[in-house]
């Protein structure tokens, strides 16, 4: 199989931003959050949901309210609502080495330095301007002049993830120097988070839902789903 890498880019940026990973990160986290806020009340201790129910469908409904309501109150802890999603957060942790080339490099890694890949890192993190800002410089005859007061965002693309994000945090660790004093192996930790005004989360939500479709096609998913079913699970129990 063709070895692939990952990539940070952007492409739209001016100049454009490609840094291609010379090595597998050591280290990759990939986090996502949510808050949930407690509800006002606890519920009732009476069905009063099935009672309003209309219809079968509506009356089993309206009785399994009921019954989640009363585990609140056995417990006596609100219920939690979801509020808001925290963005996700991409994690990692990488080296350069500029005395030896990455599988994809050829006989040498920018013929023995790492600065060029410093500086496409760095460029993350300093405002610039895209294509859109030049177009609309140039076509007001070079007079109105777009605000440089924002990073570019950064597509990350690595194994079976690929988002649309902005570098929050950037650490570089020199850890070996050539004579001249220029950087010839570092540790690199960068921190990304999803935006969302993209359409990364579309992307994400359709090959998501495929590798969840994917999960299901496998030996004994018939018991895993009885073994999950609260009330049919239950009654299996009783006669174990």
């Amino acid at each position: 199989m063709e070895r692939k890498t990952g990539y940070l880019a952007s492409i739209f940026n001016v100049p454009p931003l490609i840094f291609r990973f010379q090595f597998n990160p050591e280290m990759l986290s990939d986090k996502k959050s949510f808050r949930y806020r407690p509800a006002n009340s606890f519920g009732r201790w009476e069905f009063d949901q099935a009672s309003a129910g209309s219809g079968f469908v509506g009356t089993l409904s309206g009785l399994w309210k009921d019954v989640k309501e009363i585990g609140s109150l056995l417990v006596a802890t609100k219920p939690l609502e979801p509020e808001e999603g925290d963005h996700r957060t991409i994690a990692l942790d990488f080296q350069l080495d500029a005395t030896r080339p990455g599988p994809m490099d050829g006989d040498t890694h920018y013929n023995g330095s790492i600065d060029p890949d410093l500086a496409v890192l760095r460029s993350f993190m300093y405002p610039a301007w895209d294509l859109v800002d030049v177009g609309k410089l140039v076509f007001s005859g070079f007079k109105d002049v777009p605000c440089w007061n924002k990073p570019p965002e950064c597509s990350l693309v690595y194994g079976n993830i690929s988002l649309a994000c902005v570098m929050t945090d950037l650490n570089i660790k020199i850890t070996a120097f050539k004579d001249d004093g220029a950087p010839q192996r570092a540790e690199v930790s960068l921190t990304l988070k999803e935006q969302t005004y993209s359409a990364s989360p579309i992307v994400d939500y359709i090959t998501r839902t495929i590798d969840v479709a994917k999960s299901y096609d496998r030996k004994g998913f018939g018991g895993d789903v009885v073994a999950v079913t609260p009330v049919v699970s239950t009654i299996a129990k009783l006669f174990e």
